[in-house]
């Protein structure tokens, strides 16, 4: 794309600065969150409403990822908000931007005020999801800074196979265990087209058999 370049990307954290400058002068002032243990996670938030379980969740994203040699390169800013997020026409709970490197993310208050019972994979929506959606914008990020030189070649489907094994590797083992469980799907399997499609029609079994296939795999690192 055009305006990847080498100069676009030499000062990230100068850019990044600039841009939630811009983002919060048009939505009220802020407060901003360097989390602690991490070089690249930053948040920013609407005056009193930073949430520090975003650090943790962001931590195990990166400890998750980091088992098979995927690290952040640059520093990720997630701004929250405290509103629907439009993301390619329909509302999201979190999105990435690959230009500006910017997680927007709805607070869990907002989520919870602005969906009527909402769910994920399933299930009821909750904290523990909530942890498990914020790994999953992360896992975007990282994904993107260790893949610049292929990206065009990658589709979507892969990207989200990454996000959605994330999401499922963060969360705790009876939580996963039981979404896997009343899933009723098993991993990817030789033949099977990772696609989209199949995503858009059951998220759920996209999850489960992305994380299994993942997990199950015994050289991941090459894979990937």
């Amino acid at each position: 794309m055009k305006n990847r370049n080498l100069k676009v990307f030499s000062k990230p954290s100068t850019i990044i600065c600039l841009l939630t400058m811009l983002f919060f002068a048009q939505n009220g002032e802020s407060e901003e969150l360097n989390c602690e243990g991490s070089a690249f996670i930053t948040i920013v938030a609407p005056n009193n409403t930073i949430d520090r379980s975003v650090c943790d969740a962001s931590d195990k994203a990166i400890h998750f990822l980091g088992q098979y040699g995927l690290h952040p390169k640059h520093p990720i800013t997630i701004h929250l908000v405290d509103k629907n997020i439009d993301h390619n026409g329909y509302i999201a709970f979190g999105s990435y931007d690959r230009q500006s490197g910017i997680i927007q993310l709805m607070s869990y208050a907002a989520i919870m005020r602005t969906n009527q019972s909402p769910q994920m994979y399933d299930q009821p929506f909750d904290r523990e999801h909530y942890q498990g959606a914020i790994a999953h914008e992360v896992a975007h990020a990282i994904f993107h800074h260790n893949s610049r030189n292929v990206e065009q070649q990658l589709t979507n489907a892969s990207q989200e196979y990454l996000a959605h094994s994330t999401q499922l590797g963060t969360l705790s083992p009876k939580r996963r265990h039981q979404i896997i469980s009343s899933s009723d799907v098993g991993s990817w399997e030789s033949g099977d087209s990772i696609s989209e499609i199949y995503m858009g029609l059951n998220p759920t079994g996209f999850a489960v058999k992305s994380y299994l296939h993942l997990t199950g795999l015994a050289d991941p690192q090459q894979f990937i």
